[in-house]
């Protein structure tokens, strides 16, 4: 993951994380150009949605609705 500093625009590096929930962490930065600016700050790391949901959650959405299928439809699915 590349990191800029919010105030040279150069490269900043993490040097620390801490976990705020399952999902949202705070990672503590620091720029890089250490002779012009020295910037330390905090960024928070958030998970938003899914692009593609993990395979594991697709096909157990796909059983849970095979099983509100009648009998007779969900054989024919398993028949195909």
């Amino acid at each position: 993951m590349r990191v800029t500093c919010p105030n040279c625009g150069s490269k900043a590096s993490i040097s620390s994380r801490e976990n705020q929930s399952t999902h949202v962490a705070d990672l503590y930065i620091s720029c890089t150009d250490v002779k012009n600016c020295g910037a330390t700050f905090v960024s928070t790391l958030a998970f938003k949605h899914y692009l593609n949901p993990p395979r594991k959650t697709t096909a157990q959405l796909a059983a849970s609705l095979i099983k509100t299928l009648p009998r007779h439809e969900q054989l024919e699915l398993l028949a195909i």
